[in-house]
Formats: structure tokens, C-alpha cells, sequence
């Protein structure tokens, strides 16, 4: 690959764009936290701090992964960006898992930021690396879900949201020991393990985790592959 392929000379931009939003709405929510975090009355353990950033995350880490992966693609093919973004020899591939890892990483940071807002309060910086290994597993199986639709739809991270909801309710059904069905059964049998990523669940290990990257691999390289052999704007994409 040649190097005028490689994106480089965009990462200063899209590092940029994302800290103007996403990172600004993090910033709110750290904002925020330490201000709540100012305003309780009780000793705040490190027992405590650790409940306390596990509601947060849960609360907000999956919307901030929409958020981060929405229109990751699809923005630029509506808008018709593309044509100036790839008016050098640049690699689509390339481009849009350069901006996919940057967002990635922007929400990775989100969650040491958090537990930095948590320690005004409680004296000591303790940043889990249980909620740090499910950040990144949620941003690899749900972004990379919003990165793989974004190539073929405008309406990617609804559709993704969609999905995790589905699965992660029949997960719910399943552990019930409530029937499926053979519908249920086939359906969630094909949807990623969204659920392996949830906060409050110990991180995955074995066949499990396994399952997990490889569902999050398989994703963001079946995007990789679309952006690859499918011309840019065809479909009634742009």
C-alpha cells in the first residue's frame, strides 16, 4: 500500500471533530458529576466510588457509543463529503477505521474521566479495569455494528440500537428460563452478544470472550469490506 493511501494527514481533523462533540457532551457529564458529586453527604469508600461510576457507566457509556459511531459513514455519503475526502489517493477503508478508532478511543478515556470526577469527592483516583475491558468490548460489538450498517443506511444507529435491544431482552427471556420459541431461539442465535458488554456483568471469559471479539472483528472487517468493493455513493447511498 502506498503511503499517499494512508490516512494520517486527516487525523488531526477527525481528532478535532470528535472532541467538538462528543467530547464536549462528555465533558457535560463529568461537569456534572463533579458537581453531584459535591453535593452528597455521605463518606464516599472506594466500595462506593465503584458502585457509583458502574450506574454512571451504565447509564450513559451506550449512548455514548451511538453518538460516538452514528453517521460514521453514511453522513458523508448523504452529504456527498466523499468526493472531497477521496479526491487524493486515500484509502476509504483506511479513513473510516482511522475515524471508528479515534472515536473509539475518545470513548475509552471517558471512563478514567469519570472515575477523576468521582475522586474529588472520594480522595483516590481508581479506575476500574473491569469497566475499562466492557467499554471497549460494548464499542466493539455495538460500534462496530453502527460502523458496518453506516455503510449501507443513514438510519445506522437506530438500526443498532434496534438490535442490542432485541438481544439483550431475549438474553433476559432466555436466563428466565421462559421459552424462546424457535423464532426467538434462531434470532437471537445470530445477533451479537451485546450483552457480554454490560457494566454490570463480570467481564467474559473463555468461549464467551472469544465469541465476543470475534463477533466485534468480524463486524468492523465486514465494513472494511463493503467500503472496499462497493463503490462509494452507489446503492442510493449518497
Amino acid at each position: 500500500m502506498k503511503v499517499s493511501s494512508l490516512p494520517l494527514r486527516y487525523s488531526g481533523w477527525m481528532t478535532r471533530d470528535v472532541v467538538l462533540s462528543l467530547g464536549l457532551i462528555m465533558a457535560g457529564i463529568v461537569a456534572l458529576t463533579v458537581f453531584g458529586m459535591s453535593r452528597v453527604e455521605f463518606t464516599v469508600t472506594a466500595a462506593t466510588s465503584r458502585t457509583i461510576a458502574t450506574q454512571l457507566l451504565r447509564q450513559t457509556l451506550l449512548p455514548l457509543v451511538l453518538v460516538a459511531t452514528a453517521g460514521l459513514v453514511s453522513s458523508d455519503l448523504s452529504r456527498g463529503y466523499y468526493r472531497s475526502w477521496f479526491s487524493r489517493p486515500v484509502s476509504p477503508p483506511l479513513f473510516y477505521l482511522q475515524r471508528w478508532i479515534i472515536a473509539g478511543a475518545a470513548v475509552l478515556a471517558y471512563v478514567p474521566a469519570v472515575s477523576l470526577a468521582i475522586a474529588t469527592r472520594s480522595g483516590a483516583i481508581r479506575v476500574s479495569g473491569d469497566h475499562l475491558a466492557k467499554a471497549g468490548l460494548l464499542y466493539l460489538l455495538l460500534g462496530g455494528t453502527v460502523f458496518l450498517l453506516s455503510t449501507l443506511t443513514r438510519r445506522d444507529w437506530l438500526l443498532a440500537a434496534l438490535l442490542y435491544g432485541t438481544e439483550v431482552v431475549l438474553h433476559f427471556i432466555q436466563r428466565s428460563g421462559a421459552g424462546l420459541g424457535a423464532v426467538g431461539r434462531l434470532v437471537y442465535a445470530i445477533l451479537p452478544p451485546y450483552h457480554v458488554a454490560s457494566i454490570e456483568r463480570p467481564v467474559p471469559a473463555g468461549s464467551d470472550l472469544w465469541a465476543a471479539l470475534g463477533w466485534g472483528v468480524g463486524l468492523v472487517l465486514a465494513a472494511l469490506a463493503v467500503l472496499r468493493w462497493r463503490p462509494l455513493g452507489s446503492g442510493g447511498r449518497a
